[in-house]
């Protein structure tokens, strides 16, 4: 084989003297590391130089002549001899900057449609919706017919109604189409579809590599797309009906829009010394274990290509206002444990800026105060936490797995709440727009221009909670190859007192006094809650983890009310002494029509559903079919009386890129409706039986959605 020819000597002509100056260095720092502190250096303190170690012998400079061979001299006892010259301290570890700025949040726009989500109940009644009636009995199911084809009122509702202006069936017989006909064709107008987007940004301020601040913005928050055009409120006098609108415009909140364009979440500072002590305080996120009771939103990550898409999915997201200490121990990474204990603020009750509005706060003309404060200390609901945890991170649990050895995480957390007087149920009035409060209760802060008046309105409506509430949480993890197997439950124990209010209340009475003080003219008594809940996990991966195959189960109890609260935020009916329905976080979504839209969540709902997806191009698509199941423990507590909600398949095709963070996918789901959704008999606020179109017997949902995102 052919060499390269050897090096001239002109090219290695200089390293000899590229040696000796390392050498100089190499002998002139080991020079001042063994020369007596009482000698002078001479030249011969540079001793050791040069190959020959010529330049002076060792000792005090002098010419003597060569030491014998011998053992080595001991080292010098005084260690100041061994220190530099001139020492330069390290910089604390603690101080030093990796990255000042980091980025991170989505992008994401969403399409859905949605089909006959009433059931086919024909419930239109839009004046009933959000509506407490006198005993809390008849809360109408949220979804309705399109206005399109409802019927419209002829001098206000009940006194009668007629054929809409836009009405398909009279249109389509108009134009010679038999009536089975055209009522088959405008039964299918009974959808809605819409798209939205969000554009979330969650930046962190890196201080030092030990003390960082995060938050959490949403710009364009879920904003229906068109939903603010210029010609909505007349700004464009070019555009007097939405034909001719020319531009969108900015969300304001309580003008065109529920909110604003850009709205903060989150903000909290990170502080974590190098022995363990870990501080967070300001409003961060809050979750714990799979997300069944506390969930922050973020999606929950299982270790699937296609978690990008269900982490960008939602629509909820729990935060809290919490001063946080944590304190890590173990060997090394892979085994430490966090202990944790919070001071949380779960509420404050109203500060001075909600009940006494524009004149009193800083720089106000009426009464000038310094900072804003809550209004009463009692009425505080306080919240403690204390855990413990054994969680990997994603990387260091790849790492592991990579072993082929089980991976097992797991942990415990009890949160405690405790309530000392409250305002009575049923009047959350509080807010600073005296013409916007009629709508929900009675009026609070809005009595007059005088704090007095106000302050003695909140004053009125006091009463004793006297709530101590305790929520125990465990949750534990497999990770074995491309097995995972996870299980969290959680129960909610306490009691509390309440008063609700009589629906006596009549928001056209506008901002009479009077109703403050008689609202609370009702039951007194000791509630006691007993909820239990859990969720069951299972996947497995065959093919090289590419086929897999899983288990999703859950189980939220339910109480005997026999009167069903269609996706209501109220866990019990109010009048019950004990309080069993155990209702799962709304951001731990299973389906997508069931507990997603129908119910709200999983409550009074036990659920099975097997699931399988297959991975191909590279792991870059995936496809998913769900078949779901459920049923109500306790079947007293739906419309029928009966036991049995449905069952739903959901099918879903995913694009997901292992180069770039980006995604797409289409959804497809069918809820068939069973016994607990029939209506066979119903009767009106009035007392009288009300008529239902298909006897009652409910209709399959259905719902096509899509989702495009980049994630960074």
């Amino acid at each position: 084989m052919p060499t390269s020819p050897p090096p001239r000597p002109h090219r290695l002509f200089w390293l000899i003297p590229a040696f000796g100056l390392v050498n100089l260095f190499a002998g002139s720092s080991t020079a001042h590391a063994q020369a007596p502190m009482g000698g002078g250096m001479g030249m011969g303190g540079m001793g050791g130089m040069g190959p020959m170690g010529g330049g002076g012998m060792p000792g005090q400079g002098g010419q003597g002549e060569k030491k014998k061979e011998g053992p080595a001299e001991a080292a010098p006892k005084d260690k100041k001899a061994l220190q530099p010259i001139e020492p330069v301290p390290a910089q604390p570890r603690g101080l030093r900057q990796l990255q000042l700025f980091e980025l991170h949040g989505y992008m994401r726009m969403r399409a859905d449609y949605f089909h006959r989500l009433d059931l086919g109940s024909g419930k239109s009644n839009q004046s009933t919706i959000g509506t407490n009636y006198a005993d809390n009995s008849q809360l109408e199911n949220p979804y309705f017919v399109p206005p399109s084809v409802a019927a419209e009122t002829v001098g206000g509702f009940g006194e009668g109604s007629s054929a809409s202006d836009v009405n398909c069936v009279g249109t389509l017989t108009g134009l010679g189409i038999n009536a089975s006909k055209a009522s088959r064709r405008c039964g299918r107008r009974n959808g809605f579809a819409s798209a939205n987007m969000r554009f979330r940004i969650e930046p962190t301020l890196h201080v030092t590599d030990t003390v960082k601040v995060h938050a959490q913005l949403d710009a364009l928050d879920n904003l229906v797309l068109g939903s603010t055009p210029d010609s909505l409120l007349a700004d464009n006098p070019n555009a007097p009906i939405d034909l001719f609108t020319r531009t969108q415009l900015p969300p304001s909140d309580m003008r065109n829009s529920g909110r604003d364009s850009i709205v903060v979440k989150r903000a909290y500072g990170h502080i974590r010394f190098g022995w363990g002590l870990d501080i967070k305080f300001g409003r961060m996120p809050h979750h714990w274990g799979m997300g069944i009771v506390a969930n922050d939103g973020n999606g929950y990550y299982r270790g699937e290509a296609a978690d990008i898409v269900r982490m960008l999915d939602m629509d909820y997201g729990d935060s809290v206002d919490s001063l946080r200490l944590g304190f890590d121990f173990g060997k090394d990474r892979r085994s430490t444990h966090t202990l944790e204990f919070s001071w949380d603020w779960a509420a404050s009750g109203p500060t001075t800026a909600q009940i006494f509005g524009p004149w009193y706060g800083p720089y106000q003309q009426d009464y000038t105060t310094g900072q804003t404060f809550s209004v009463e200390k009692f009425d505080n609901v306080y919240q403690w936490r204390l855990s413990i945890l054994r969680r990997d991170d994603p990387a260091m649990l790849q790492r592991k797995l990579s072993l082929g050895r089980p991976v097992i995480n797991y942990g415990a957390i009890v949160w405690a709440r405790y309530q000392a007087i409250d305002r009575v149920t049923g009047t959350p009035g509080i807010g600073v727009d005296p013409h916007l409060n009629n709508e929900y209760g009675a009026d609070i802060g809005s009595s007059g221009n005088q704090y007095y008046d106000q302050l003695q309105d909140y004053a009125n409506i006091l009463i004793r909670r006297r709530a101590l509430v305790f929520t125990p949480d465990v949750w534990f993890r497999v990770n074995w190859k491309t097995l995972r197997v996870e299980l969290e439950g959680a129960a909610v124990l306490g009691r509390f007192q309440e008063i609700n209010d009589s629906g006596a209340f009549d928001a056209s009475q506008g901002n009479d006094r009077d109703d403050v003080y008689t609202i609370k003219d009702t039951d007194m008594g000791r509630r006691w809650l007993t909820q239990f809940g859990y969720a069951l996990e299972f996947k497995y991966g065959l093919f090289k983890d590419k086929f897999h195959l899983g288990l999703d189960h859950g189980f939220a109890s339910g109480d005997n009310d026999p009167r069903f609260r269609y996706n209501t935020p109220w866990n019990s009916n109010l009048d019950d002494r004990t309080w069993s329905k155990f209702r799962f976080n709304p951001a731990y979504f299973s389906d997508l029509l069931l507990f997603r839209e129908l119910l709200g969540t999983a409550s009074n709902a036990a659920y099975f559903k097997p699931w399988l997806a297959f991975y191909f191009f590279d792991n870059n698509f995936s496809g998913r079919l769900d078949i779901e199941y459920a049923v109500a423990p306790q079947r007293t507590n739906t419309w029928g009386n009966k036991a049995n909600y449905g069952l739903e398949i959901d099918a879903a095709f995913r694009y997901h890129d292992r180069q770039e963070p980006i995604f797409f996918q289409i959804q497809y789901g069918v809820m068939f409706p069973f016994g607990a959704f029939n209506r066979g008999v119903e009767y009106s606020p009035d007392g009288t039986v009300a008529g239902l179109p298909n006897n009652g017997d409910p209709k399959a949902a259905q719902t096509v959605q899509a989702q495009l995102g980049i994630r960074f």
